[in-house]
């Protein structure tokens, strides 16, 4: 085993980090979960053995970065999918408590009521369009993440209106 030394860590660490932080801001689309990827990736390259050699480092570690933002991608996306689908039976469960004539357009006061204009918009594109959370995220110019807070936000917003509404009953 080859152990590197802390000048050698450093010299490496400062020549590709930044190089190494805007792929994975590329792909991401998120300051932190790309600053994780970018330490994950150099934890791992103090703890191998097997590292490449100096003129090769740069391509290891890019391509170390861009598979790690692609593990992330792949399992936000089957999170996602988990999530959004949680998204809709919990707003279902709430909706179809009520009168079925006037549901939606209760729905629809509060949401214009009580949300903030992106998260009016962001609601309307994914449930009444139903739009995918990317092509929200286009259409809004936000990413993906920010679609999801927001929806996620709205949900439980109007889920507790409508608890407090049906317990006054």
């Amino acid at each position: 085993m080859i152990i590197m030394t802390k000048k050698e860590f450093e010299d490496i660490y400062r020549q590709h980090y930044a190089k190494m932080y805007r792929l994975a801001r590329t792909m991401l689309y998120d300051a932190d979960e790309s600053k994780d990827v970018v330490s994950d990736i150099f934890a791992r390259l103090l703890r191998d053995s097997d590292r490449p050699q100096k003129d090769r480092m740069e391509g290891y570690l890019m391509t170390a970065v861009r598979n790690r933002c692609r593990d992330v991608l792949s399992h936000k996306s089957i999170r996602e999918r988990v999530e959004r689908l949680f998204l809709q039976e919990s707003m279902q469960g709430h909706i179809i408590a009520m009168n079925d004539d006037d549901r939606l357009e209760r729905l629809m006061q509060f949401i214009e009521a009580e949300l903030p204009p992106l998260s009016q918009q962001i609601f309307r594109l994914r449930f009444l369009r139903e739009m995918s959370y990317e092509e929200v995220a286009q259409a809004t110019g936000v990413s993906k993440v920010t679609v999801y807070n927001h929806l996620s936000q709205s949900v439980q917003r109007i889920k507790e209106h409508f608890d407090k509404e049906t317990a006054k009953r």
